[in-house]
């Protein structure tokens, strides 16, 4: 039994609810009609004066709780009292008006307090979310139709990670909702297994760029250019410059002064881009299969580390809502693949290579194919002890990649690597990011030693000198340093 104190319009619908799911509540109120009309089953009322009610007189054998919802604090507070001196044992909810009638209250005998205006402000709140969402999804449905000709291309970050894969492939599926066709485009490579099982799963093409010509032509092809888990063109896309992006989706941290676009979202205090996706596939009614279901799933658990890292509520919701519609034979599939040769190779050298300056370690593994290699062996650094930063690059073609993850609240890794090595070369969360820099006219060098050691050098030094780190000597002289700055910024 519950036992409500109080028959306003909260107590009058708490009653009824409760009644309705089939516990037997107890109204006390001293007004005869405030009850009318409230002839729920499992429901009994008590019209009395507080002032002068025998509490021991209650039922108190199956009372779960008591819930005061008295106009006034002092009404509340009495009869908390009498509950406890009679029946320590029992729980006492009451309403509270702020902090400090709720502090009052809990050191008064009161188990927990509830203040009304909070819960309407967050439920106002929440349906004006709704209502900025319905807005962004009008937006982006109408710049959508507008392709009705030659559709929309849709370029993904290079080198695309399951999050860009399953938001290019929502937005894909928006399209097709309107009949409007659609191709999905990226720079780079997929090399990383799981991401090659999630394209095969989705049986959606994904279409491999070398130039930013190709791009530039391609865009220029299209009616709309839509860019997915980037917002910049060139900055870690193919999209070249002079190419303006009628839609933008990404959940990096940018400068929002560079980003143009017809619709523009970005949202970086969310954890996926996929859970933005995931938001106006279910606001326009879209049921996802289980492949993109699952895929999409996949994508905010990748880029939230599982859950562990820049995971809010919108995240953790549009988890809850994919996970039924997933198929868990194929999420087991891509999550459980066997792991490359290369993979382990370049596990191994990060671990050869590793350099531990305070809690930053770094390590160099050279020349790669596999850059899907790198955020996997950052991970496994974190477990070395006494390291919160870590830091894994590589040389694949005329390009330095570079990984980094941390685990120290204290830093942003975005801007970390921003300030060592340029804006337009990295980017990404506070403790997760990523950059590529063009090797410039050292990507001609055939000595690969030289090379080596050149590229080692000038992105140690960069890296701890924006860590505030100093380092015991100069590993190359000042003019190859300037020449090394220059192509890195460049």
């Amino acid at each position: 039994m519950y036992i409500i104190f109080g028959c306003d319009e909260i107590g009058n619908a708490l009653a009824r609810n409760l009644s309705k799911a089939g516990d037997e509540t107890l109204i006390i109120d001293n007004s005869e009609t405030v009850f009318v009309g409230l002839k729920e089953p499992n429901l009994r009322t008590i019209i009395t004066n507080i002032h002068t009610l025998d509490f021991s007189s209650l039922p108190m054998k199956d009372t779960i709780a008591f819930i005061l919802l008295q106009k006034t604090s002092q009404d509340n507070l009495m009869i908390a009292n009498r509950i406890k001196k009679l029946f320590p044992d029992k729980f006492v909810l009451s309403r509270a008006t702020d902090e400090i009638e709720a502090a009052e209250l809990l050191e008064n005998g009161v188990d927990r307090t509830v203040q009304i205006a909070r819960i309407v402000t967050h439920a106002i709140l929440d349906e004006l979310e709704t209502a900025k969402l319905k807005t962004s999804v009008f937006h982006l449905v109408s710049v959508i139709q507008e392709a009705a000709g030659k559709g929309v291309a849709i370029f993904l970050q290079d080198n695309p990670d399951p999050d860009a894969i399953a938001s290019g492939c929502a937005l894909k599926r928006i399209a097709e909702k309107y009949h409007i066709k659609s191709t999905i485009y990226y720079g780079g490579n997929i090399g990383r297994q799981q991401n090659k099982i999630l394209v095969d799963l989705l049986e959606t093409d994904l279409i491999q760029l070398k130039t930013a010509d190709e791009a530039l032509e391609i865009a220029h092809a299209a009616d709309k250019v839509a860019l997915i888990e980037a917002s910049i063109p060139s900055k870690n896309n193919i999209l070249p410059l002079q190419i303006t992006p009628h839609i933008v989706i990404d959940h990096h941290e940018t400068d929002f002064s560079l980003v143009k676009g017809e619709f523009i979202e970005i949202l970086p205090k969310i954890g996926a881009t996929s859970t933005i996706l995931t938001r106006y596939l279910r606001h326009l009614d879209i049921v996802p299969d289980p492949p993109l279901a699952t895929a999409l799933r996949y994508g905010i658990r990748v880029d939230t580390g599982g859950f562990t890292r820049n995971t809010t509520m919108e995240d953790l919701d549009a988890a809850a809502y994919l996970s039924p519609l997933l198929d868990a034979g194929l999420l087991n599939q891509i999550e459980n693949p066997p792991m490359s040769a290369e993979t382990v190779d370049i596990i191994g050298r990060t671990i050869r290579n590793r350099e531990v300056k305070g809690s930053y370690l770094i390590s160099f593994v050279e020349f790669i194919t596999d850059r899907d290699a790198l955020p996997q062996a950052a991970e496994l650094m974190l477990q070395v002890e006494g390291v919160s930063t870590a830091l894994v690059f590589g040389i694949d073609k005329d390009k330095v990649q570079l990984s980094a993850r941390s685990v120290d609240s204290r830093i942003n890794l975005a801007f970390l690597l921003q300030t060592a090595f340029g804006f337009m070369n990295a980017g990404g969360h506070a403790n997760m990011a990523a950059g590529s820099i063009d090797l410039g006219i050292f990507g001609d060098v055939n000595d690969k030693k030289s090379l080596s050691k050149i590229t080692f050098d000038a992105v140690r030094k960069k890296f701890f000198s924006a860590a505030g780190i100093d380092l015991e000597k100069r590993e190359i002289p000042d003019e190859l340093e300037l020449i090394v700055g220059n192509s890195i910024k460049n």
